[in-house]
Order: structure tokens, then C-alpha cells, then sequence
């Protein structure tokens, strides 16, 4: 296998590392620690054969006064048509958040997160900010949630020159956000929980200007730490098509396995 699809892998350990790390340090805390790893894919077969594999990993500590936690996550597809193989969605996110008070219906907030994405065409992309949460309902099986951010984004977008499709020099910008994010858990049985999340960030002085996802995971418990997951995942850029890519969504289904210890 080429270095070119060999290289991009070798990014899932390092991308991973921070999480890593973290881990030993707030496993030496008297605050509840939670680690995850989720491992997931997908393989379509026909007239373009498409691969895809996804590596995230968490580690998160709460106790009655903060909850901290930091996730990164890597994916890289692969595609074949007419027996020519190319990279055609890499992808790596890390992100961070503090929150005050964790545990009750009220809690502030602040994040942080760095990306790319091939697929996106996004060079980089940092988000800092401040927010707060509500509790809509909560219960032992049941969590409704709704948070609401102002967050500063500092990105490289690459930008397409004036009537061909070659790239232009890369447009750096800084801008405000509003994000509201809606999330949705609920354990339905003993072994079946499903997991859903949705946020929206437009631009605040741009409302066209405007960066979304939403993910639905549905769960089977296969141990006490192991779990079998389906999962629906779809991101979206207003711009990302003026930057050259084929369409302003991102989705994908994956399936794989999640390990909480």
C-alpha cells in the first residue's frame, strides 16, 4: 500500500494521543472518569466501491463542581472507480469542553475544538467559546438537553480562483458564531439506547453563513462495557461547495463497536 493512504493512518494515533494522556491525568482525580473508544466502518460495493473507516476516543471526569471532557475522532474514505482508487473524505476533529456545575439544570460552559476536512474542504478550523445548558427533563433512562454558545471561529478555507476550478490562495477569516445544540438519550430497554444530537451555528452578522451536523446513534448492549452501534452522521457547510467540494453535505453510515471503561 502507498504511503499516501498509508500516511493518513498513522494521524488516528496521534490524533487519539491527547485523549491518551488526559486519561492518566484525570484517572488520578477522585471525580468520575469515563473512557470510550468507538471503532466503525462502512463498505459500499458496485460501480464505485467506497471505503470508509472511523476512530474516535473520549475521556471525560465530572464531579458535583466541574465535568471536563476531550474527544478527537478520524475519518478517511476511500473510493475506486473504473479500478482507480482515491482518497476522497479525510476528516479529524478535536474538541474540548469545561463545564460548571455539570450535574445541575443550569450549567455554563466553555469549548474548544480544532478540525479539517478533505471532503469539506476546510484547511483548519478553531473554535473557542462560551456557553450555557438546560436541562429540559431528565430521569434514570431519559435526558433532554438543549445549550446554547457564542463561539469565535479562526479558520483556513481554501477558495477557488474566479472562473476555473484551480485553487487560490487560502482566505483566513475570523468571525463570530451562534450555536444552539439540541440532544436527545434515551435508554429504552435493558440493552437498546438510542443517542441523538443536532447543532446549527450560523453566522452571526451572516445568517447564510451557516455550519450544522447532527448524528443519531442507536445502541445494542453486548457486555457491560461493549456495545454493537449503528450510527447516522451528516455535517454541513454552506460554503463548502463555492471551496470546490462536490456538495455542501458530509454523511455517512457507520457500524461498529463502542467500549466504555
Amino acid at each position: 500500500m502507498s504511503i499516501r493512504f498509508v500516511a493518513p493512518y498513522c494521524r488516528i494515533a496521534s490524533s487519539l494521543l491527547p485523549v491518551m494522556l488526559l486519561a492518566g491525568v484525570l484517572g488520578a482525580q477522585r471525580s468520575r472518569v469515563e473512557r470510550t473508544v468507538d471503532i466503525a466502518g462502512n463498505y459500499l460495493y458496485g460501480n464505485n466501491e467506497q471505503l470508509i473507516f472511523s476512530a474516535r476516543g473520549g475521556v471525560a471526569s465530572r464531579d458535583t463542581l466541574y465535568g471536563m471532557r476531550l474527544d478527537a475522532k478520524y475519518l478517511i474514505g476511500v473510493g475506486s472507480a473504473n479500478g482507480v482508487r482515491r482518497m476522497d473524505r479525510r476528516s479529524w476533529l478535536v474538541s474540548g469542553s469545561v463545564d460548571r456545575r455539570p450535574e445541575d439544570q443550569f450549567s455554563q460552559f466553555i469549548l474548544g475544538s480544532v478540525e479539517e476536512s478533505l471532503e469539506l474542504r476546510i484547511q483548519s478550523r478553531i473554535n473557542v467559546g462560551v456557553g450555557a445548558k438546560f436541562v429540559i427533563d431528565c430521569d434514570t433512562t431519559f435526558q433532554l438537553d438543549a445549550s446554547a454558545a457564542l463561539v469565535g471561529e479562526f479558520s483556513v478555507l481554501p477558495q477557488l480562483a474566479s472562473g476555473t476550478s484551480g485553487p487560490r490562495d487560502a482566505l483566513r477569516s475570523q468571525l463570530l458564531r451562534f450555536s444552539n445544540r439540541l440532544r436527545y438519550r434515551n435508554q429504552f430497554t435493558e440493552k437498546m439506547n438510542v443517542d441523538h444530537v443536532t447543532w446549527l451555528r450560523p453566522r452571526i452578522d451572516d445568517w447564510g453563513d451557516l455550519l450544522g451536523s447532527s448524528q443519531t446513534s442507536i445502541g445494542y448492549l453486548l457486555s457491560s462495557r461493549t456495545s454493537l452501534r449503528l450510527s447516522f452522521l451528516n455535517d454541513y457547510d454552506s460554503r463548502s461547495k463555492a471551496r470546490g467540494a462536490r456538495s455542501n453535505h458530509n454523511g455517512q453510515m457507520l457500524v461498529g463497536v463502542a467500549a466504555k471503561f
